[in-house]
């Protein structure tokens, strides 16, 4: 099947892990794919040869100047068109060419917002099917959208893919025997210095290195005052997803901080970078949030300083709870799988073609 999507690529965001983890699982499968994506901001990876930059981004961190090309959503040759969160892309030159791309195929949305559109450009866009993440989406998208549009396919996890802590350990130049705490990410004022009280509770009690990489794009003064902690161990890199589960791989545990406030009620949203990690079966640690609602077996939450204290504990201990956790992880990646929601997709795409 030929396969036209519009999506932010290679960049570090949840809709870009979304598009890749299914858009090259379909080219697996020996579907033709065709990527339409705005500027890249925050790189992870170079560019494939189907990839087409063809307007700015209106997120945080995307160029000021406006720009469009219609031109490839007219030329490249497709049978199924999907939209991944539009709202970074300038609308109005969107929706001008899309009369055009409602004739080659039929148009499919997938759902990121965390709450419908206020933009009234957005409603002027005719989908033949609505692809919302969970039920907390749909109950939302219903309100604006027929039911009969709207279609459930989970957001999927990364690939299952168990690693060898020794070996992963050796590739990074990582302590055989040293207990290793890992995180990540775009936001330390968020995600990692919260945590860091309970990280020094456990220090008095057991040796370990809590490793974060950090954006290099993030100045010394707002992680400077990490470095004084003996137990952390700053990286600045931009890895690829390939080099997190390596890292993970190297890992005891991923602590994966959220802030309550991060999700307002009424929201939707996923955790992305969670569940992307999930495969690598190194055991997740994370905040109890409405992020993770859904997630009950697959990770290990704690509300508060206490709470994660005793989960890197037994993490440490090799406590019954690691296992399990483990099992739960591996049940829930195997059922939403890179395979299984691209299959998913294109039992939709087959549906609607067949209309």
């Amino acid at each position: 099947m030929k396969l036209a999507m519009l999506c932010r690529w290679n960049t570090s965001c949840g809709v870009s892990l979304h598009a890749e983890l299914i858009g090259r699982q379909w080219v697996k499968e020996g579907h033709k794919l065709s990527i339409f994506a705005p500027e890249n901001i925050r790189p992870v990876a170079e560019d494939e040869d189907y990839v087409y930059r063809i307007s700015s981004d209106k997120g945080k961190g995307g160029s000021k100047e406006e720009f469009f090309k219609s031109s490839p959503f007219v030329k490249t040759d497709y049978e199924v068109f999907v939209g991944q969160r539009i709202g970074w892309i300038p609308l109005k030159p969107l929706l001008k060419v899309f009369p055009k791309i409602k004739k080659k195929a039929p148009a499919v949305y997938v759902v990121h917002e965390r709450e419908t559109p206020k933009d009234p450009l957005f409603y002027e866009f005719e989908w033949e099917a609505i692809v919302c993440f969970d039920e907390r989406y749909k109950a939302q998208w219903v309100k604006k959208f027929s039911p009969s549009l709207i279609h459930i396919i989970p957001y999927p996890t990364g690939y299952l893919r168990p690693g060898n802590k020794q070996k992963a350990r050796e590739e990074l130049g990582l302590p055989l025997n040293e207990r290793l705490i890992f995180s990540y990410g775009w936001a330390p004022q968020l995600h990692i210095f919260p945590i860091i009280p309970a990280l020094e509770e456990l220090y008095k009690s057991y040796q370990f290195k809590f490793l974060v990489l950090a954006d290099p794009k993030h100045t010394e003064a707002e992680t400077e005052s990490l470095k004084r902690y003996e137990f952390v161990q700053l990286q600045y890199e931009a890895p690829t997803r390939d080099e997190i589960y390596t890292y993970l791989h190297a890992s005891d545990a991923c602590l994966m901080h959220k802030e309550k406030d991060e999700i307002r009620p009424g929201e939707a949203a996923v955790p992305s970078a969670i569940l992307m990690c999930l495969g690598a079966l190194t055991p997740v640690i994370t905040s109890d949030t409405d992020f993770i609602w859904f997630l009950d077996k697959a990770v290990m939450k704690y509300a508060n300083k206490d709470e994660l204290v005793k989960l890197l504990i037994k993490t440490f201990e090799g406590d019954k709870i690691v296992d399990d956790t483990l099992k739960g992880t591996k049940e829930y990646v195997t059922a939403t799988s890179p395979e299984k929601v691209a299959g998913e997709f294109i039992k939709l795409f087959n549906q609607l073609r067949e209309r």
